[in-house]
């Protein structure tokens, strides 16, 4: 959540206030840090966007004939605000540039001062969401009620909350404690991107903010607070409240289905099968509630053996998708009949909720894979998001090659998401082929009859070239990473050219060989 100027100004801390003559350009633009203007070229520092620039008087003598161009210049980056001494003036400025005066001048010690009030606030912020994220997260796993979270939310915030329908409809409510009568709303805003920004209600004395509960105005949550008093917390905890009541509202229509957990999750099996028809696969969505502009993707999870820590490395595994997912989208769960692997297809209508949910998950394995690093127990694999129903197959294709490169070793990790392209490096880029005709055709044209001499004979030489390749052609790594003398290193790579009729120790054909290497270490996509 981000701080912005007006936040900045309503702190008793702050020692800014507006210059004469001056107005609020963009009270609502968010705020980087602090960072003073020198005397000397070059005369602006290096600054994020929406930086507070400080301007004291002495420096403001010796620059002023460069200035129309600097501050011409602080507008093309994006600057929050320009702080002058008190009593100085401006012949111009930028016109979408805030102009604020320092209440006892810009002194050397102003920009740390103003630096550590941004930090404790942020760190606030932090503490606040951490605590209401707890509470929403287990009330939401708990499955309550609509009005359970609003109560939450009441007590976090102090303030009234009021969930309305797309019209400004009050649905459900809830009130602090020692308040009876509950404020009119006013009519929603016109379109989400005037959300999250105080307006003010001259009737009632009070000012608003709403926040869209599926990202289209199909609902929103309301929150009013005396006029002028609601800052950044109240703007982070009414988000995440409003994101727990949206899931809480789709999960119930979910459940007014009154499908068996079974039959739930065979259709939502079906949702990815390729085979089913447009028509069909809408009634299936329309069957399970989802509803229409819901974005997916779809998590993909194997454990690395058949053990019997295999059964309690599943639960776990449950456990902790469904705590991190939680805020952000509904989800469920089946396994897929061809591989086995046990996945879970995410939906939600909250633009930006699948990205923040990849974070989530991603932070969530890490945690999982530290306790044991040396015997990881699963390979997870999360798919791109899409918005068509149509397009649901692609994403159980996606995960199902994501999981074959983890398994074969090509990614060294035991998480792979597809909106990282770290994750599966040049394997991204082979996945368009990954099973065709095209592929099969190169693969025997760079490497002959390798794969199947490997299937007769032990199947060593293929893993020596990818790893020979993989380490950049350097002998004594490779050797080191299959455990083998360089000399018998040596005499496999002779084995390898004999048999490909082309040369792994010759640069140019390294790249091809590698690329042909890849691809044949991967089983091709089940129909």
């Amino acid at each position: 959540m981000n701080i912005t100027l007006r936040d900045l100004l309503r702190w008793s801390e702050t020692p800014l206030t507006m210059a004469r003559e001056a107005i609020l350009i963009h009270p609502d633009r968010p705020i980087s840090w602090p960072v003073t203007m020198r005397a000397t070229p070059p005369i602006l520092p290096q600054m994020e966007p929406g930086a507070i620039v400080l301007l004291a008087g002495t420096i403001l003598a010796e620059v002023r004939p460069y200035l129309p161009g600097a501050l011409h210049e602080l507008r093309r980056r994006g600057v929050g605000a320009l702080v002058i001494d008190p009593g100085e003036s401006l012949e111009f400025v930028a016109d979408d540039l805030d102009l604020l005066a320092a209440r006892g001048g810009v002194t050397p010690d102003l920009e740390l001062l103003l630096t550590r009030l941004i930090n404790e606030r942020r760190s606030r912020l932090y503490r606040r969401g951490t605590e209401i994220d707890r509470a929403l997260t287990e009330a939401t796993l708990l499955g309550r009620s609509v009005v359970d979270l609003l109560r939450i939310g009441v007590t976090q915030l102090g303030r009234p909350l009021l969930l309305l329908d797309e019209r400004g409809r009050v649905q459900e409510s809830a009130l602090p404690s020692g308040q009876a009568t509950l404020p009119r709303p006013p009519a929603p805003p016109q379109g989400v991107d005037q959300a999250l920004v105080p307006f003010p209600d001259p009737i009632q004395g009070i000012e608003w903010l709403m926040v869209p509960l599926d990202g289209t105005a199909q609902g929103w949550l309301a929150l009013s607070g005396p006029r002028g008093g609601l800052d950044e917390v109240d703007r982070l905890l009414v988000t995440r409240v409003a994101a727990a009541c949206a899931l809480a509202l789709a999960q119930t229509r979910r459940e007014s289905s009154r499908l068996a957990p079974a039959r739930r999750a065979a259709l939502v099996a079906d949702l990815l099968d390729s085979r089913l028809a447009a028509e069909e696969r809408i009634n299936r969505a329309e069957l399970l509630g989802m509803e229409s502009g819901a974005r997916f993707a779809l998590l993909a999870l194997q454990p690395q053996s058949n053990n019997s820590n295999a059964s309690r490395v599943v639960a776990n595994a449950r456990q902790m998708i469904a705590a991190r997912a939680a805020p952000y989208a509904e989800f469920d769960g089946f396994v897929a009949e061809s591989t086995g692997a046990i996945c879970f297809l995410f939906h939600t209508n909250r633009t930006g909720n699948l990205g923040r949910l990849a974070q989530a998950l991603r932070i969530g394995f890490a945690q999982v894979a530290a306790k044991d690093a040396d015997n990881p127990d699963f390979w997870a694999v999360l798919s791109e998001s899409v918005a068509d129903l149509e397009q649901l197959p692609g994403l159980a294709r996606q995960v199902g090659y994501g999981l074959a490169v983890l398994r074969s070793g090509g990614a060294d990790r035991t998480f792979a998401d597809w909106s990282t392209l770290d994750d599966l490096g040049p394997y991204t880029l082979l996945y368009p082929v990954w099973g065709t005709p095209a592929a099969a055709t190169y693969v025997a044209e760079m490497l002959g009859d390798l794969p199947e001499h490997d299937l007769r004979y032990g199947g060593e030489l293929l893993p020596t070239l990818l790893t020979y390749l993989r380490q950049g052609g350097a002998a004594g790594a490779a050797a080191a990473a299959l455990a083998i003398h360089r000399n018998t290193l040596t005499y496999r790579l002779r084995r390898i050219e004999e048999i490909c009729q082309r040369s792994p120790l010759e640069p140019t054909q390294q790249l091809a060989m590698h690329l042909a290497a890849i691809l044949a270490t991967l089983p091709f996509p089940e129909d």
